[in-house]
């Protein structure tokens, strides 16, 4: 093969081209992200009825839908829990079933299940997860001049909320869910907006109680006729003849003028709400809250689509964040836990990695073969093999992500090595006065099994990794596959391209011009000093193995002392702070334990 390729190089060129071309292609289409794209095998059904207890909720929604979910295909366990007002099913599925199949049926089941439910019941919400849920940030929002009317603040009952809020931030709540949410989720690369922190408004009704004793009027007349004035039938149909009509019949509640504006009547005299009682729109009372900068804080955590690019996301956002400043002059945008950071930190060290081994590898074959075009061609080979291996990315359904990436990393040292193990070998053929052709052949020929050896062996420390159990298999499957695709691309880039374009070079220019070139900057016979090194280690034998002896001691206690991470550290500039109090403290008692 290599005697026919060594005589073909313009054929060998167009075709190298048209590979990594295609290689070129695939890498704009590869997804980057954090992780894998892993599917979790759990499914979550999440039940609620807010005026039922733990005990009605069991016997009316829960039971009836834990028997029809028992009948999913693959399940593996199932568990229930129940309190007053909502309730989680957790499902867990044998891995390896398609969650995907899975959560249509799930779907199914309760679709079924609803026949049974009472008429109020919301039908129960079923989510799945992966491990590419991971919010890639968070988008802060605040106003940056809140005005609070202390006033109506203060008339709150039983101090409703934990701090002031303002009619603006509840303006801004409605904005953020209708406006802000729905502009980001539009975005192709972003699967959800992820909304926190808001704060709705409720319409309060203070009643005077001088009135309502002088007109005999009670708080049960005044809520049995806000029950009656805020009705939603639905929808009619009505046939005339040859014709259908759709008629919505419903009077809603919504602002304070609505109620205000109700008639009740008592004893045959008529009043008007607003004339007995005090209408307000305040904020609803809070189940959570979010500070940013000591200001009442909405939070958006952005998820990104798992087959999405990373950067094309943040230039998207990036872009609309400067829309969204301009346009909304008051609000202030805060961009928090980001966490693209630490695929950053991938690709600029896998960027580190190949300068610093293009430079390594030039520095070793100019001393050691005395030629300044070796080099050359390796920094032509480690690039087309890191072009051609996203080829391979893109047809194993692979991602750009920090697994895929650390494999990707430790398979750069072997391509260099491939590299230069085929120009040494080609090289000492030449120096023993061999003609080009037959020194390009028969070099390359001669360590293609050991190169082959070398690249299964180090694979069979990888490949293992695909057939570990559970979620753990999943995640390093990115990495062996990823070192595989590397070394294997290295080997044929190495015994196809590297003779290809040794013997075109050297056919111009050949090898002892170079010798002549450079034989003042190497002096030094490296095979004599080797020699002598390795005849004063044979004679002092005793002395070596003590050497060796204590060195292994060494590296043994080393080893024990060495700090065991996970990753290796990372330059933060945020710090997230998780407080359990131990006891179950109310909100307002947990705003105080934190200021």
């Amino acid at each position: 093969m290599i005697n026919f390729l060594i005589h073909r190089p313009i054929a060998v060129t167009m075709t190298f081209i048209a590979i990594i071309v295609l290689g070129m292609v695939a890498a704009t289409r590869l997804p980057v992200s954090l992780m894998p794209d892993v599917d979790i095998p759990r499914i979550t059904v999440q039940v609620s009825n807010k005026n039922s207890s733990a005990r009605e909720l069991e016997n009316t929604l829960v039971k009836p839908l834990r028997l029809q979910l028992m009948q999913v295909a693959h399940l593996k366990d199932i568990k229930s829990q129940t309190l007053n007002g909502n309730a989680t099913i957790t499902l867990s599925f044998s891995y390896g079933t398609d969650i995907n199949l899975a959560f249509i049926e799930v779907n199914e089941k309760i679709d079924r299940a609803m026949a049974g439910f009472p008429n109020e019941a919301e039908r129960p919400k079923v989510i799945k997860a992966s491990a590419t849920d991971i919010p890639v940030f968070f988008l802060n929002l605040t106003l940056k001049s809140e005005v609070v009317n202390h006033e109506i603040h203060e008339r709150q009952i039983n101090d409703r909320n934990l701090f002031p809020v303002s009619g603006e931030f509840t303006e801004l709540s409605n904005f953020a869910d209708q406006v802000i949410k729905k502009r980001i989720e539009q975005l192709p690369q972003v699967a959800l907006a992820d909304i926190s922190g808001r704060v709705f408004s409720e319409l309060l009704i203070l009643p005077d109680q001088e009135k309502l004793q002088a007109l005999g009027i009670t708080l049960e007349d005044i809520k049995s006729t806000l029950i009656e004035n805020n009705i939603n039938i639905g929808n009619l149909l009505i046939i005339d003849g040859q014709y259908q009509y759709n008629i919505h019949i419903g009077n809603k509640l919504q602002t304070p003028e609505d109620v205000a504006n109700i008639y009740l009547k008592k004893e045959g005299q008529i009043y008007q709400l607003k004339s007995i009682a005090e209408i307000i729109e305040h904020p609803q009372k809070q189940k959570g809250f979010i500070q940013s900068d000591n200001k009442n804080a909405i939070s958006l955590a952005i998820i990104k689509q798992s087959d999405a690019r990373m950067n094309d996301l943040e230039a998207e956002l990036d872009n609309m964040m400067k829309h969204l400043i301009n346009d909304y002059p008051d609000i202030e945008f805060t961009i928090t836990r980001d966490q693209t950071k630490l695929l950053d930190y991938s690709l600029n060290n896998l960027k580190q990695s190949l300068l610093v081994g293009a430079l390594l590898a030039f520095l070793v074959m100019f001393c050691f073969l005395k030629d300044i075009k070796s080099p050359v061609l390796i920094g032509l080979s480690i690039p087309a093999s890191l072009i051609i291996s996203l080829l391979f990315f893109h047809i194993f359904n692979l991602s750009i992500n920090v697994i895929s990436l650390s494999g990707l990393i430790l398979g750069i040292g072997m391509m260099i090595d491939n590299s230069i193990i085929v120009i040494d070998n080609i090289t000492q053929y030449r120096e023993r006065n061999f003609d080009l052709s037959h020194s390009c052949i028969t070099g390359t020929n001669e360590v293609f099994r050991p190169m082959l050896s070398a690249v299964l062996t180090t694979c069979s420390v990888f490949i293992p990794l695909i057939f570990l159990g559970g979620i753990s298999g999943a995640l390093f499957y990115d990495q062996a596959i990823a070192v595989t695709i590397g070394l294997f691309v290295s080997l044929f880039v190495s015994i196809t391209l590297l003779p290809v374009y040794y013997r075109v070079v050297y056919q111009r220019w050949p090898l002892n011009h170079q010798k002549r070139f450079l034989t003042k900057i190497n002096k030094l016979d490296y095979v004599a000093l080797y020699e002598k090194g390795l005849r004063f280690t044979l004679r002092r034998q005793g002395y070596i193995w003590i050497i060796v002896a204590a060195m292994l001691a060494g590296a043994v206690y080393l080893f024990i002392r060495l700090d065991k991470n996970k990753f290796p550290p990372i330059t933060k500039t945020e710090t997230l702070l998780r407080i359990d109090w131990n006891e179950r403290v109310s909100l307002e008692e947990n705003n105080e334990r934190i200021n």
